[in-house]
């Protein structure tokens, strides 16, 4: 699941280098990539179905059959078009409001087809949801990563003709394909229902047995047809939203920082929708893939009444600690400058001092992001579901305050930097409800060591890196020196601090996944 994520990522961070070479940062690619951080929100709360609705679909004791979750994800599907399409130009008021007139201009005509994208990747979601269950891993990983390669091809194809909304159309092609080799093959498996209707078909609710449509023993008939299949409906997108309730909060704080971001200088809102991608791809790739792959274990864990806590967490967290702090440092080091040398025209001096800070700012909402992608399985695990959905809308309250007082204070670069404010009290009150009270303490300071260890390692090796690229004259080698050396001294620093950890990520790489 990391590997297939991290390939998205890697067509993701080409399309990115080549966006910013041919159109550069402005007022009019700002207006894009605030339209296009809700793209990335609902595609998050989208991969979430696949942990939170699982659940509500295994049998015995399923809340919803196969068809009657299609039929949900469709009610939704037709509610997204109806925000993205119908509502496109009042929304981008809602989300842009510190744009130029032509920036919000290129949010309102980025919204429709971001809408479509958005509706084919949450199908996507639900059949790789339907095939998790069956096993099918193999026809996940391929219909994501086949998106992804023609999600790039078409992006090139149209760079040319399709201006600021090349990556627009892009996405869309993605999805098409995505959802188009999952739904495939969720019909190779038997369907949505597979082998277990028993020639009983339903949605929303409504069986069809012998051609009759009943819900329990009435038979439906006229418009009592059309408004219990609406009300059925209905309760099913609310039985699904509220166990997503708490993914698709915490990931829209970034729309809402976004939004008071993009009172930045043209070009601002651009450079700061990088910094985010990369960070929250790290997380994607690490922590919630980790997450997603583990919930079955932590449920029998937690049924067994064994420690989920201190197995499971503190390992997760330390091999994605080890990942996500060096591809941080490297981006601040040699990433940033080294896209400025080679396109000079994509960033500026300035933007790439403005690129390094945001990502130094967005390193706290990083860790505290994986801690809470880490804790929402566990807590999940052990049933906590109604807790998470109470905790939902004081989560994004929070981060509100929280990001107007920064941005009161500090302009931008506060607003960023209250980012990992609500994430942080979230992840608190997730350990301090979830753990009990006799490994909280021990539990929070072993999470403390694992993060000051790798961080420490990280800044001292690309910290020399940097000063030993600084004695170089041209850019190009400053970058490519000052990463070069981060990366060995890196590599060599974990053979001192963390060599077992190292020699498990390196032996899991270099074997063969399972075929299951």
């Amino acid at each position: 699941m990391s590997m297939a994520t991290f390939a998205m990522a890697a067509a993701s961070a080409i399309q990115a280098v080549l966006y910013l070479g041919r159109f550069g940062t402005n007022d009019r690619t700002d207006g894009f990539f605030i339209a296009f951080a809700l793209y990335s929100t609902f595609g998050v709360f989208s991969q979430s179905l696949r942990l939170t609705s699982v659940p509500l679909l295994v049998q015995p004791g399923a809340r919803l059959s196969g068809r009657q979750f299609a039929a949900t994800l469709g009610f939704l599907a037709l509610l997204v078009l109806i925000v993205t399409v119908a509502l496109a130009h009042p929304l981008a008021h809602l989300i842009a409001p510190g744009l130029s007139a032509q920036g919000r201009s290129v949010t309102a005509s980025a919204l429709p087809v971001l809408g479509f994208a958005m509706v084919l990747q949450l199908w996507a979601a639900g059949g790789a949801t339907v095939l998790a269950i069956r096993g099918r891993f193999n026809a996940i990983a391929a219909a994501y990563m086949a998106g992804a390669g023609i999600g790039l091809v078409t992006f090139v194809a149209l760079m040319g003709s399709a201006g600021e909304q090349t990556l627009g159309w892009s996405m869309l092609a993605m999805a098409v394909v995505t959802c188009g080799f999952m739904l495939t093959g969720v019909k190779r498996s038997g369907g949505f229902d597979g082998s277990s209707s028993h020639g009983v078909a339903g949605v929303g609710g409504v069986e069809r047995v012998g051609g009759v449509e009943r819900v329990g023993d009435a038979e439906l008939v006229g418009d009592a047809k059309l408004d219990t299949r609406l009300a059925s409906l209905a309760r099913d997108a609310v039985l699904v939203l509220g166990r997503t309730a708490v993914y698709l909060a915490f990931n829209v704080l970034f729309v809402i920082t976004l939004a008071f971001a993009s009172h930045a200088t043209a070009g601002g809102t651009t450079v700061l929708s990088y910094s985010y991608l990369f960070a929250s791809y790290l997380v994607a790739g690490t922590g919630m893939a980790l997450g997603m792959s583990s919930i079955s274990d932590l449920t029998r864990q937690a049924r067994a009444r064994e420690a989920v806590f201190t197995d499971a967490l503190p390992q997760g967290f330390r091999f994605s600690m080890m990942i996500v702090a060096p591809a941080l440092a490297a981006l601040i080091v040699a990433g940033a400058p080294l896209v400025h040398a080679v396109l000079p025209g994509s960033l500026s001096a300035s933007q790439v001092h403005t690129l390094r800070t945001f990502i130094a700012l967005l390193v706290p909402w990083t860790i505290f992001a994986l801690l809470v992608n880490f804790l929402l399985p566990v807590m999940f695990a052990l049933g906590r579901t109604r807790l998470l959905n109470l905790l939902a809308v004081p989560l994004v309250l929070a981060h509100i305050g929280a990001t107007a007082l920064g941005s009161l204070l500090f302009g931008v670069d506060g607003a960023v930097g209250a980012f990992f404010v609500a994430p942080a009290c979230f992840a608190i009150v997730l350990l301090a409800t979830g753990a009990g009270r006799d490994i909280r303490v021990q539990l929070a300071l072993q999470l403390a060591g694992v993060t000051v260890r790798f961080l420490l390692v990280a800044i001292v090796a690309f910290g020399v890196g940097w000063a030993l690229g600084a004695t170089l004259s041209a850019p190009f080698a400053q970058a490519v020196v000052g990463g070069a050396v981060g990366v060995g001294l890196y590599l060599a620093g974990l053979r001192l601090f963390a060599r077992p950890q190292l020699e498990v990520l390196l032996g899991a790489l270099s074997s063969r996944p399972s075929t299951a």
